[in-house]
């Protein structure tokens, strides 16, 4: 008992990662996705500035002004969407969940949750949500579409008398509370009083408004609108008892009038019809313009507001100009500037904050910059935490070997060369005699720092160094790193025809890894295009992953939107990469096929492969998805094209709807005897009838399907997330070992507890003793249905958002599961921890130790913490990781993206084929050394020894 143990400690031990070796052999980018809104400055003289912001990701942030850097971060759960937040004074509110009944009130310096309280929800959708704050009290006054709550030491709840009259804003004075709302529909102006002490109502009225308004503004105790069938401007004065008049100004045609969080002073911005944009204070008894901005030379204009060092209000506009740069004019700073922001890599502004002479943009790709006047002082790709697609590109090797081409090469040129190589000998002489003695490489060999990111993009030695290509929802691409995470350059996807007068978004759906020229690899990215107007199609971008630079259309340089090529006419259905070739084959919404890229030698490989192909993808049926097999066939007169057409379709227990579709790890493989069939899929299903027969709606399938003709060579059925929910079950399948994931709610038999539960299951062909051989097979064999399966169940301490396993560049090395945890660590479990054969209820035999390393069977995985490869990150979100192999078979790079994102390198069977860091190599060549000199001296001494022996025999 005590050796199994002994071997299990000294695994989980090589397996972590050293502390030196933290941010060294691994980096980790703390994201908080895409603002939903302009970031607020916030002035603190203990903290510093800050910048608070609501993001995509569900996430509330505060930024150090400073540097960028994440001060604090609070993430919300993914059903506890954030519905919208407040700042006043030291305290930012922030309202969330079902009905934005959920309130949170957190420290601006140090985002520690100070207040919590759940408030009444709404039997509809909300409409508005607002807060306003009392000074000096730290009340709190919430707006909930048609409720106003007071949150603090003194509480209670108003509801307005009529239920259809919807608010939206929610204005504090020193006479009263007001609730404000407009509604198009009725083409009215809602009002309503309230006393902010006891809650009491003073008056609910309705004022008549055009019906072209559908907007306000909020300035001091003024409410003004723009009347867009007329051109003039409205506006009404709030007084406790509502019987202010409402007045009109029709002396200017006015096409819109925009909040710049100016509403304490009064102030807001209104925009003309002819391009002018005026700054607007409004006072009792009108309003009164302070400065007027020139019509801009572009669209696209913004506004905001901000106090600058005196703390008097001034307000900020940006605008694209036709040459394509942004302008930024700030009224009271006197300051006009443009910055050398390009559409082509960040897009366009989509948020301004103003304060003083900096300003902070937000661009549609996710981009988060903070400007002093034309300078760029910090930046953040806050695209990067919503990738959908990413892959590991290996590095060409560098210039020096790579140049070297020695077919054809004349014995002149090859004298020449070497020659000409011969210079750097001296210096290769003394790093190899250094290298020989003290057992240092340089340290780019053995370790590529994630501080060290200025060398060239080179392989190096280990092949620890890749370019990471990550391509966003965003319409971005970029180039990172995997030395240090940096982003090595950036691409904005376009739209192409849609481009002009329609727009559109444009989202990946494929990457693909093809040879490019020389030893270097391509980027294949297949992206749909929608285009407003509701037209799809499919476009491929083909990418350099060194420099971003588009390979279909040769760019001299990538100052320009990535430029595609139109594919499809309409959505992509599936791609394939055919087998050992760099050829995808494209299936649009009829079925057909259509190679790339699209020669005629390519469409003979097709033509070769068709009869052998066996395509399974998911279908949309009217009673939910399913998963289809497809065979390849040419009808001259249906298509000039192949068609993919059914050929099987799975099965499921009634009640079942597909759910995921888990494709297989695919790599060399180095054993035998396994059931090696490379057409095996997961199929993970969700229950949907209520009360049927065979499967409850709480429960989920695990199916492992053969995508040749259809067949279930594995199932499972397993409990749900909770009754009714989805199923939140993970998979990952590689070679004949299948690993899932799911929680199961009423324990696995009477009187166990409920958890979390993680499945180990291999697959063998035939008999447990039996070889049939199944790779030397046909599909369609009947001995290839002979699948015995060894299965093992765990309780597992934590549920998993991601789960895949390691890969080596020969599959020698053991492979270990990595997973994603849900309180945000990245763990790796290795395979000896989950092999279906380790025995129950008995000791290994001394065989099966020393042959298979097999430690006894306990149902209970041990939450170790040494299997955490993250150390002490929070990565956040994660909802993918993919793993590449490097030149060492050892070692095997993870990639973790979601929220955040982080990288590693793990060696599962510890790093065999290299030298510790730590061995002595100097004494070893001394003692060596010793022998030698030793040996030299003996041996003239045992010569004459032997010589004089034989004189006396």
């Amino acid at each position: 008992m005590l050796l199994p143990l002994a071997l299990l400690l000294c695994s989980t031990t090589t397996l972590a990662i050293h502390e030196a070796d933290v941010g060294v052999v691994d980096w980790h980018k703390k994201l908080i996705g895409v603002p939903l809104a302009p970031p607020i400055f916030h002035h603190n003289q203990t903290s510093g500035n800050l910048l608070l912001v609501p993001t995509s990701s569900n996430v509330l942030a505060a930024l150090n002004a400073t540097d960028g850097s994440v001060a604090w971060r609070y993430v919300f759960e993914p059903k506890d969407d954030i519905a919208s937040f407040h700042v006043g004074g030291d305290v930012v509110v922030a309202l969330s969940g079902h009905g934005a009944s959920k309130l949170r009130a957190f420290d601006v310096q140090t985002g520690l949750l100070s207040f919590e309280e759940r408030l009444s929800a709404l039997e509809i959708k909300p409409t508005g949500t607002d807060v306003a704050f009392e000074p000096n009290t730290g009340a709190m006054f919430v707006l909930n579409t048609y409720i106003i709550s007071r949150v603090g030491e003194v509480q209670w709840t108003w509801e307005a008398p009529d239920k259809t009259q919807h608010y939206s804003k929610l204005i504090h004075t020193g006479a009263a509370l007001y609730a404000v709302g407009v509604s198009q529909q009725t083409a009215s102006l809602h009002l309503a009083s309230i006393n902010p002490v006891t809650g009491a109502q003073i008056q609910v009225a309705s004022k008549n408004l055009p019906p072209s308004v559908s907007s306000f503004v909020v300035a001091g105790d003024m409410i003004a609108w723009v009347d867009h069938a007329t051109g003039s401007i409205g506006f009404v004065q709030l007084t406790p008892n509502l019987k202010g008049n409402i007045r009109t100004d029709k002396t200017q045609k006015w096409l819109a009038v925009v909040d710049v969080d100016l509403r304490d002073y009064a102030t807001f911005v209104g925009v003309l019809t002819n391009g002018e944009a005026r700054v607007l204070w409004g006072r009792g008894d009108g309003i009164e313009t302070i400065h007027t901005f020139p019509a801009n030379d572009g669209p696209q204009a913004l506004f905001a507001g901000g106090l600058d060092e005196s703390g008097h209000p001034h307000v900020a506009r940006s605008w694209t100009t036709a040459s394509g740069m942004t302008a930024i004019s700030v009224h009271t700073a006197k300051l006009q500037t443009t910055i050398p922001l390009h559409s082509y890599k960040h897009g366009t502004v989509s948020h301004l904050a103003i304060d003083g002479t900096r300003s902070v943009i937000t661009t549609t790709t996710g981009s988060v910059q903070l400007w002093e006047k034309d300078q760029m002082v910090w930046e953040r790709e806050e695209g990067l935490a919503a990738i959908d697609r990413a892959a590991f590109v290996e590095l060409p090797l560098p210039e020096r070997v790579a140049r070297v081409n020695i077919e054809g090469e004349t014995l002149v040129a090859r004298l020449t060369r070497q020659i000409g190589d011969a210079k750097d000998f001296p210096a290769y002489a003394a790093a190899f005699a250094q290298r020989f003695v003290t057992g240092s490489p340089p340290r780019e060999e053995v370790v590529v720092s994630a501080h060290n990111h200025t060398a060239s993009l080179a392989r190096d030695a280990f092949g620890f160094r890749q370019v990471l290509v990550a391509a966003t929802a965003y319409g971005t691409v970029f180039g990172l790193d995997t030395a240090s995470g940096a982003v090595l350059w950036t691409r904005v996807l376009g739209l192409g025809w849609a481009a002009e007068n329609v727009g559109g978004s444009v989202k990946p759906a494929k990457m693909f890894v093809v040879d490019g020229e020389g030893d270097g690899k391509d980027i294949v990215l297949l992206a749909q295009r929608t285009a407003n107007n509701k037209l799809v199609d499919t476009v491929l971008f083909r990418i350099d992953p060194l420099t971003g630079a588009s390979v279909i259309h040769v760019e001299e340089n990538t100052d320009r939107l990535l430029e595609g090529t139109d594919v499809i006419s309409g959505p992509l259905a599936e791609a394939f990469l055919l087998p050992e070739s760099d050829v995808i084959i494209l299936i649009d919404e009829y079925f057909q096929v259509t190679p790339y890229p699209d020669t005629e030698s390519n469409a003979a490989l097709v033509a070769r492969l068709a009869p052998s192909l066996h395509l399974p993808f998911m279908e949309s049926f009217s009673d939910g998805p399913r998963v289809v097999g497809h065979g390849l066939k040419l009808d001259r007169s249906l298509s000039d094209k192949y068609i993919a057409h059914r050929s099987w379709g799975l099965r499921l227990p009634p009640g079942q709807v597909v759910k995921h579709v888990v494709r297989p790890r695919v790599g060399p493989i180095a054993s035998l005897g396994k059931y090696l069939n490379p057409r095996m899929f997961v199929v993970l299903t969700q229950g949907t009838d209520v009360g049927s027969d065979t499967i409850e709606s709480s429960e989920c399938g695990v199916f492992v399907v053969d995508g040749a003709k259809g067949s279930v060579l594995y199932s499972a059925v397993v409990p749900g997330a909770n009754a009714g929910g989805e199923c939140d079950v993970h998979a990952t399948l590689v070679e004949n070992w299948l690993v899932y994931h799911y929680y199961d709610g009423d324990g696995m038999r009477e009187g166990e507890a409920k958890g979390w539960r993680l499945v180990t299951v291999e697959l063998y062909e035939g008999g447990i003793d039996e070889k049939t051989q199944s790779s030397d097979m046909s599909a369609f064999a009947v001995e290839g249905m002979h699948v015995e399966p060894l299965e093992q169940s765990y309780v597992f301490a934590h549920g998993i958002t991601a789960i895949t396993t390691t890969s080596t560049k020969f599959g020698i090395t053991s492979k270990d599961i990595i997973v994603a945890t849900t309180n945000n660590k990245i763990q790796s479990i290795p395979r000896r921890m989950l092999n279906p054969r380790r025995p129950k209820n008995r000791k290994p035999t001394a065989e099966e130790q020393q042959e298979e390393h097999l430690i006894p069977y306990d149902v209970i995985m041990p939450d170790d913490p040494r299997r955490t490869i993250s150390h002490d990150y929070e990565v956040a979100r994660t909802r993918n990781i993919i793993t590449s192999p490097a030149l060492l078979e050892s070692t095997s790079l993870v990639f973790a993206y979601g929220l955040d994102l982080f990288l590693t390198r793990v060696a599962p069977s510890s790093t065999f084929d290299i030298l510790n860091k730590n061995f002595n190599k100097v004494q070893l060549v001394l003692t060596v050394s010793a022998l030698a000199l030793g040996i030299s001296i003996a041996q003239p001494m045992v010569r004459r020894k032997r010589l004089r022996e034989r004189w006396y025999n």
